[in-house]
């Protein structure tokens, strides 16, 4: 299809990226779970935290444009190898079933554009987006631009609020109906929204801190 449009020549070069790169997940895998979110919100964290163990690496600055791809596996591979299309790809068997990948990509809004190029580049291959928010920084600008664009692409999303340990409860359910009430009145979205600790979740595996 994406040779023939070409030939057609009445579509975008973005339009046969995209279509190259579903045929590719099709062929590939089976549902990829896609982690977005603001630089610093948690999400390596708490992707970590859904495998059950510190697998991705986790820093303070945006160091690395890579989008990390975990493949579902029986035997865990935590030495990654860098694929031609630049994803830095992980196996491990916790991904929540056979054929499912989670990935993590590079932090919204941080300060290298290439980060929010690689971002957004990958937001249309997931088939099931999970946004992670800063409970402290609580619907930026650029987290309404990117779940405008999950809705766009016909996406399923799932938001989660991140770092719920730093708050009180009451603060909690503040952030929550602030966060409902947003994506409510200005995106006219209803998704499932989760409170998660991510750090508790990992200090405490047996807590189920996360969802």
């Amino acid at each position: 299809l994406a040779t023939l449009l070409a030939e057609l020549g009445d579509h975008t070069e973005e339009d046969r990226v995209r279509l190259r790169d579903m045929a590719r997940d099709l062929s590939e895998m089976f549902f990829i779970v896609a982690v977005i979110g603001e630089f610093n919100a948690g999400k390596s964290s708490f992707v970590n935290a859904l495998i059950g163990e510190k697998l991705l690496p986790i820093g303070i600055t945006p160091t690395t444009e890579y989008i990390e791809l975990i493949r579902y596996s029986e035997i865990a591979n935590r030495t990654p190898h860098v694929r031609e299309d630049g994803l830095r790809e992980w196996a491990h068997p916790n991904t929540g079933a056979p054929a499912v990948a989670i990935v993590d990509t590079p932090g919204t809004g941080s300060v290298f554009q290439k980060h929010e190029k690689t971002a957004k580049d990958f937001l249309h291959r997931s088939d099931l987006v999970i946004f992670v928010i800063s409970s402290k920084r609580a619907f930026a600008d650029t987290e309404r631009m990117y779940l405008q664009m999950a809705q766009d692409f016909g996406k399923k999303v799932i938001l989660v609020i991140n770092q719920v340990d730093l708050l009180n409860p009451s603060e909690q359910m503040e952030v929550r109906r602030f966060i409902e009430s947003q994506v409510k009145d200005r995106l006219n979205l209803e998704p499932l929204i989760f409170l998660a600790s991510a750090k508790e979740a990992l200090a405490n595996p047996d807590r189920k801190s996360v969802v």
